[in-house]
């Protein structure tokens, strides 16, 4: 009960940075381009409180929806508010979808309107690099070329008789280097026959002779062990470190972009391909933190909000419309039509965007919940 808590309160408390960061990114190019920017907000509405600065300098706040009148505080300025939903966030900027509305937004050249609207998941894959970059500077987990972990060892098999236990690294058999592949051929061509394994145990170096059997239960395997690739924990310095963070996500990109090859040729089940929404990141969080305390080390929840991070980022470029993604298509068509799409319509296209993926959302909850991919 303690780790689910805990793990929530982790989760909440990442999402809430990731979609602060991204929603940052708005705002700074935004202001960068001159536009007006009317309210800053953290959170899903409704308002719980906020600041604005008036013309004078002097710093308001307010509660809810008392937001001091512009004439109040000399002019228009920057509200920035706190919302009683603790989760994802907003930038308003001055005509945002009216182009009728001069110095706003949607009047803005195209180049601004398009830089507007990447800086959201450019900043979140900034963001990626640094938790990266951190991530490996403290220690990452680097997969050993040879030799395999044993993770179980099950009862009144022959891996118990002989004294193999949870944690031995076996690094050769009949002195020959395995890895895991190899490990699992060699043993199904030696089945009643006995064969040498070369082990690491804490440290100490020993000889295990075992006699794979000829019949095993279903769920077992002939020596009764559930085995793992090894991995040590490194630390890298800085420079290396940028450059593997730069890795790490291309590798992110590289799978998403392969994956519906993967998925047709039946690479990757379709369940593990199914998108996880809020209720399925918390289940994600609760196993980082779990996988963080038996590794004794931060990399798993590292790991986690550089994945989340990058995800956030290419999921808004997806060219839907209501994300960012679809409002940079409609300006590219602008740009090759020459004219720009009726606001009315475009707005109009946007909030079905917007509806069918709050209806995807549902859906998405409603399988995380009864159907979830991670266990409980």
């Amino acid at each position: 009960m303690a780790l689910s808590v805990g793990s929530f309160i982790i989760f909440v408390a990442v999402l809430g940075v990731l979609v602060f960061v991204h929603e940052l990114g708005h705002f700074l190019v935004t202001k960068w381009w001159g536009v007006h920017v009317e309210e800053f907000g953290f959170g899903i509405p409704p308002r719980l409180a906020g600041t604005v600065k008036g013309a004078d300098g002097k710093r308001h706040f307010f509660w809810g929806q008392n937001v001091p009148k512009p004439e109040v505080l000399g002019g228009p300025a920057t509200s920035y508010s706190l919302n009683w939903i603790p989760v994802g966030g907003f930038v308003r900027p001055q005509g945002e979808d009216n182009p009728g509305v001069s110095g706003g937004l949607a009047a803005a050249p195209k180049r601004a309107r398009l830089t507007v609207m990447l800086a959201g998941p450019a900043f979140n894959l900034i963001f990626a690099f640094l938790v990266f970059t951190l991530g490996y500077s403290l220690g990452w987990p680097k997969i050993g070329e040879t030799g395999v972990q044993i993770m179980g060892v099950a009862t009144g098999s022959p891996a118990q008789a002989v004294g193999l236990q949870v944690d031995d690294v076996v690094q050769t058999v009949d002195g020959q280097a395995i890895t895991p592949s190899t490990f699992i051929s060699y043993t199904h061509d030696h089945l009643g026959q006995p064969i040498i394994l070369g082990l690491q145990r804490s440290g100490a170096s020993l000889s295990v002779t075992i006699t794979p059997r000829t019949t095993w239960p279903s769920t077992e395997g002939p020596m009764g062990i559930e085995i793992a690739t090894p991995y040590s924990v490194v630390s890298y310095p800085l420079p290396q470190a940028m450059v593997l963070s730069v890795g790490e996500i291309y590798t992110q990109f590289d799978q998403l972009i392969h994956l519906p090859g993967a998925l047709l040729r039946q690479q990757v089940p379709i369940q593990e391909a199914r998108p996880i929404g809020l209720v399925g990141m918390n289940d994600l969080t609760r196993l980082a933190v779990r996988a963080s305390e038996q590794a004794n080390a931060p990399y798993p929840i590292i790991q986690l909000i550089g994945a989340i991070s990058v995800a956030l980022a290419i999921t808004n470029l997806l060219p839907i419309p209501g994300l960012d993604g679809g409002r940079i298509l409609f300006v590219l068509i602008e740009a090759v039509r020459g004219r720009r799409m009726d606001p009315a319509h475009e707005g109009m296209v946007h909030m079905a965007g917007l509806l069918v993926l709050l209806m995807l959302m549902v859906v998405i909850t409603y399988n995380d919940i009864f159907n979830p991919i991670f266990p409980r």
